[in-house]
């Protein structure tokens, strides 16, 4: 098992077969792959404002708390939980930037 770290988290370097079998639910992990469809974004106007981005990649949901700048087709890793259908992402990675959420 590879891990590596980004902030102050270690996350497990998994693929989808590796997701699919459920051993990694509720750990730490990353994923790398190919949007194949329009990420959606959505403005949550409640107490406090913000924004959930959601796209899939793999058939798995990730749901990630900003708007970046990802696309169809962009190639991404994505750090968070793996919540058993999908990730709860903390980052975004894509060729030109690196997309955090506030932990």
């Amino acid at each position: 098992m590879r891990r590596v770290k980004l902030g102050h988290h270690y996350y497990y370097i998994v693929t989808p077969e590796d997701l699919k079998n459920g051993k990694y639910k509720g750990k730490n992990v990353v994923l790398e792959g190919e949007i194949k469809e329009k990420p959606l974004i959505e403005f949550l106007p409640m107490e406090l404002p913000s924004y959930r981005t959601t796209f899939e990649i793999f058939g798995f949901k990730v749901e990630f708390s900003g708007t970046p700048y990802i696309k169809l087709g962009d190639k991404v890793k994505v750090y968070g939980v793996f919540v058993g259908d999908g990730i709860i992402a903390r980052a975004i990675e894509t060729e030109g930037a690196i997309y955090l959420t506030e932990e």
